[in-house]
């Protein structure tokens, strides 16, 4: 006797893709890293001739127009430091160095921020660093920028093979991106003049992990 014929069920699968999106913006507040180092033979020499210093640059940018919660001390330590006559090591004195995150809220001001904080101390820099306010409102855009790439991903992809997707992620995760290097710190001269900072636009990036679902007929 005959069995019927059934017709194959479909079978689901997945594909899994990976979509970026990007937005660029003018920065409206710098981050820079400026600090003092000192050194004496005597710890407390180094440490008050480092706290004097530290306060006069304190005061200093606060005169042009930097407000106190735009300070934020980032790292303070204290140094050993040792001659070797000999191959000896003898203890020869002490470095302090206070290092200061300072706030800049209009980036045009950058580079006389670091020309007043050299010529009050300052002799430590690790760079600048550029951000937005909001940053939050273009990361946002990013993401929805991220999603409609991953989406156009998988869409190409099911064309190409001749697959009938389903549009809708199955399922969907932000994954991590890459932090910016770390800067080296620059030592700073007094002979500095107001180096002439030039604004770069602030890029940001997210990344989704997108799955999507396809029917096939096994």
């Amino acid at each position: 006797m005959m069995q019927p014929w059934h017709r194959p069920a479909p079978s689901r699968a997945t594909m899994t893709v990976i979509g970026q999106g990007t937005v660029t913006a003018k920065p409206d507040t710098v981050m820079i890293a400026l600090g003092v180092r000192t050194a004496h033979q005597n710890v407390q020499e180094a440490l008050a001739d480092n706290a004097r210093r530290t306060n006069d640059v304190i005061e200093a940018l606060k005169a042009v127009g930097v407000r106190p919660e735009d300070f934020e001390t980032t790292a303070f330590s204290i140094i050993p430091t040792y001659e070797h006559p000999d191959g000896a090591a003898i203890l020869s004195g002490y470095e302090v160095e206070h290092w200061l995150n300072i706030t800049v809220r209009d980036p045009k001001t950058a580079g006389s921020i670091y020309e007043t904080a050299v010529a009050h101390g300052a002799n430590l820099a690790r760079g600048l660093e550029f951000r937005l306010a909001n940053e939050q409102t273009y990361y946002q855009q990013a993401l929805t920028l991220a999603v409609k790439n991953a989406k156009e991903k998988a869409l190409a992809i099911a064309r190409t093979l001749g697959l009938p997707l389903h549009d809708i992620p199955v399922e969907l995760k932000e994954r991590p991106t890459s932090p910016p290097a770390p800067y080296s710190p620059i030592v700073l001269s007094a002979s500095s003049s107001s180096p002439p900072v030039q604004t770069q636009d602030v890029t940001i990036t997210a990344i989704v992990e997108a799955v999507f679902a396809y029917s096939f007929i096994s």
